[in-house]
């Protein structure tokens, strides 16, 4: 048995980019269309998760064409093999959409089919979907409204209106759009009560558009004209963003700044909104969030919920019961183990926040968004471990790999403060502790120009200025620590670049001992007013301070010694990334 995964804890916020896998959702939709299009179509950016893996087994065994390596990201969907079995039994293990989409396939592929998954997907519903296939003259049985699901594919001529109860899921609607094209009359769909994650069945009209098919809506109905009109010979799968929630929400609650490579804006996924839904969300208080239009980002808003002081109140959820797991009464029961006062309600759950998690074994029961979530807590509070950590598979193959680049690719720390506050000493031990690269802006500078001071000398401090700036902007990098030059501040646009790029350490030190550190070596800066170093040193402290603390996240007394001044940094900085 593999032992619970600990989850480290994020030292302070990180400045990760990462790379999000394929969109199961989209990737699912895809693989139907090209398969139901007769055609043969290449589809590119596949992310080889656990559901589309099992959707392309289930596309093999119904005859389908499918080359593809088992760790590519590219596949080629073609018509029906001349050699295509009659019959077969296809495990989507638990995967919704690999089930829903692929019986609406076999109901229009000829033979005799038997769609079944694990011990959860045997409960979870198709009953709805099913009754829609007997009204379109489909011969088709399922297991007490749950799979297994015996059909016998072909002779089915389409038309309608058929009337579907989408409430439970929008995955019937969805299945049933994606080859209704191939049926000889197309197909309309009505509805007597709301479409449960409408959203979602947006996405499947934007993949048949894609492949020149027309779909018409009204409140009430959907119907598709018959005929693929433009299947293209190469599509895209966007990247996910409803594995990008995690990192969202690690971004609200640590300042973290987790960037995406390849994600489409507008992409028409319901997730991309959730950085919104956190935006809403006041800092303490009571609240309401309604999750229906992003069902999958529920267990990562209740990790949120439970870090925000108040009372949070999860509705529209009541499909959660009926996804891999019931995520309501897992979430509800995981919370309470970590001390978390919680509710369960019939379509959502009460969250009362604030305080600190106690350390805990999460078990996701199988479970992949309920362990990426968890992820998120671990980061934030110590102790956390997950079970059967390897089910984020289904859908995030490498999030493992990615949380381990997001602990180690933090935001760039950058020490400020008057010239002989002790900036290099203790940026230069700070790196050393957190095993980081330190560059010093002043050093880069003499390294490439000389002495600072015969450089002012011969050219003026704006120049000095002006290539100043270009070496701090090169300097605040990710995952870097940095010390700049006492005046650096003074530039605005250095100033907006430190609040925007990095967090900023300030060496407060006053005048007495500044002035007790220069007499030591009065010659070795310039003067920048043309005065005497110590005779201008007043002067420039009462400018520059209210710099300094414009851009500060953290000020230490620069008095301290360089090793208290390191472990108060550490502290300072991981005060965000901890409940509080």
């Amino acid at each position: 048995m593999v032992p619970p995964r600990p989850v480290p804890q994020l030292a302070w916020p990180s400045d990760a980019a990462l790379a999000m896998p394929g969109s199961k959702s989209s990737a699912n939709r895809l693989l139907v269309a090209a398969a139901a299009s007769g055609r043969t179509v290449r589809i590119r950016g596949l992310t080889p998760g656990d559901d589309v893996q099992r959707m392309l087994d289930g596309l093999r065994t119904l005859g389908f064409a499918v080359d593809h390596e088992p760790t590519a990201t590219t596949v080629v969907v073609g018509p029906r093999r001349a050699d295509a079995p009659s019959t077969g039994t296809i495990d989507c293990g638990n995967g919704g959409t690999t089930l829903r989409f692929l019986v609406s396939l076999a109901a229009t592929t000829p033979g005799d089919w038997i769609l079944t998954g694990d011990a959860a997907m045997q409960h979870r519903p198709i009953g709805e979907l099913v009754a829609a296939w007997r009204l379109l003259g489909a011969e088709i049985t399922d297991t007490n409204g749950c799979p297994p699901v015996h059909v016998r594919g072909d002779g089915v001529h389409g038309g309608g209106p058929i009337a579907i109860d989408a409430s439970r899921s929008s995955q019937f609607v969805s299945s049933l759009l994606l080859v209704a094209p191939s049926l000889r009359d197309g197909l309309m769909l009505t509805f007597a009560t709301p479409i449960a994650s409408a959203d979602y069945v947006g996405m499947t009209r934007d993949v048949l558009d894609h492949f020149g098919v027309r779909s018409l809506s009204t409140p009430g109905s959907i119907t598709v004209r018959p005929g693929w009109n433009r299947v293209p010979l190469e599509v895209a799968v966007d990247g996910d963003w409803s594995s990008f929630g995690v990192w969202t929400c690690l971004d609200h609650l640590t300042g973290s700044r987790v960037r995406s490579t390849n994600l489409a804006t507008d992409s028409g996924q319901p997730d991309e909104g959730l950085a919104a839904v956190l935006a809403a969300m006041p800092k303490t208080g009571d609240h309401t969030v309604d999750v229906e239009p992003m069902p999958d980002q529920f267990l990562n808003l209740a990790i949120v919920a439970a870090h925000r002081p108040g009372t949070t109140q999860f509705v529209g959820g009541a499909n959660l019961r009926h996804k891999e797991c019931d995520r309501i009464a897992v979430m509800a029961r995981e919370l309470a183990k970590a001390g978390v006062a919680v509710a369960e309600r019939a379509d959502g759950l009460v969250v009362h926040g604030g305080k600190p998690l106690q350390p805990t074994v999460v078990d996701p029961a199988n479970d992949h968004r309920v362990a990426m979530a968890w992820a998120l807590a671990g980061m934030l509070s110590p102790g956390i471990a997950i079970a059967d950590a390897d089910c984020v598979t289904k859908s995030y193959p490498g999030f493992w790999r990615d949380l381990d680049v997001v602990l180690r690719i933090r935001r760039c720390v950058v020490f400020v403060g008057m010239r002989a506050a002790g900036k290099s000493t203790t940026a230069r031990a700070f790196a050393t502790r957190v095993e980081a690269r330190w560059i010093d802006t002043d050093a880069k500078f003499e390294a490439q120009h000389g002495p600072i001071a015969d450089f002012v000398a011969a050219q003026g401090w704006p120049a000095f200025r002006a290539l100043e700036e270009g070496l701090v902007a090169k300097a605040v990098q990710p995952g870097q620590v940095v010390s700049i030059g006492g005046g650096a501040i003074e530039s605005a646009a250095t100033r907006r670049l430190l609040r925007e790029q990095a967090l900023v350490v300030w060496l407060d030190a006053d005048a007495t001992v500044l002035r007790d550190r220069l007499r030591r070596d009065p010659d070795a800066r310039p003067s920048v007013t043309g005065a005497p170093v110590l005779d201008e040193l007043d002067a420039l402290l009462a400018r520059r301070r209210p710099l300094y603390g414009e851009v500060a996240n953290v000020r230490l007394d620069a008095h301290w010694p360089t090793g208290r001044q390191v472990e108060s940094t550490m502290q300072e900085l991981g005060r965000s990334c901890r409940w509080t």
